[in-house]
């Protein structure tokens, strides 16, 4: 008697396999996405920070902290989170779109968010859009595209913070995500 396969187990095995040819694209070792490949939301940082935190090793100490209290403020788990920089470091310039593309589709979250001007150019880029525009989202490929806006220069600036804040609520919404918290 045969038993039943670990269906998560399979469908992580597959994108995980997806990831690595997409990482290989762009002649990207280690280091290019980190987090759940069969997460909720998917987060697209241009590049990593300098400061990297010790869950992401994309984003600053101070963005991924913040970006998880916005995020569980929109209702997602911090563990549901998948993280990606659109251009890692020792990446071909020539691979960096398709290498994006093959991996959100890898990752298939229904919420993709850009948070920094980079990121959503090459987002937009990568999906064959004009651009993205802070709080607009946008339907490709089967989910959400949206950008936040600046969201690690926003840190900072409590009227720009709450621009983001907007941002990120409106393209949450857009699929289907919703919250009553005013701000994080």
């Amino acid at each position: 008697m045969t038993g039943t396969p670990d269906l998560a187990a399979v469908y992580e095995a597959k994108a995980l396999a997806e990831l690595g040819d997409a990482d290989a694209l762009a002649g990207v070792a280690d280091g290019g996405w980190s987090g759940d490949p069969l997460g909720d939301v998917a987060l697209v940082v241009g590049a990593p920070a300098r400061d990297c935190g010790a869950g992401s090793a994309l984003l600053s100490r101070e963005a991924e902290d913040a970006l998880g209290k916005a995020l569980a403020a929109l209702g997602y788990e911090k563990d549901s989170v998948f993280v990606i920089a659109s251009r890692p470091e020792g990446a071909r310039a020539d691979g960096l779109g398709p290498r994006l593309r093959l991996a959100l589709e890898a990752v298939d979250a229904p919420l993709v968010m850009a948070v920094d001007p980079r990121a959503a150019d090459d987002l937009a880029a990568s999906f064959g859009l004009e651009r993205l525009e802070a709080g607009t989202p946008v339907r490709a490929a089967g989910r959400v595209l949206g950008y936040t806006g600046d969201f690690g220069g926003s840190l900072g600036d409590d009227t720009a913070k709450g621009r983001v804040w907007a941002a990120m609520r409106a393209v949450a919404a857009a699929a289907g995500h919703r919250t009553r918290a005013r701000r994080p």
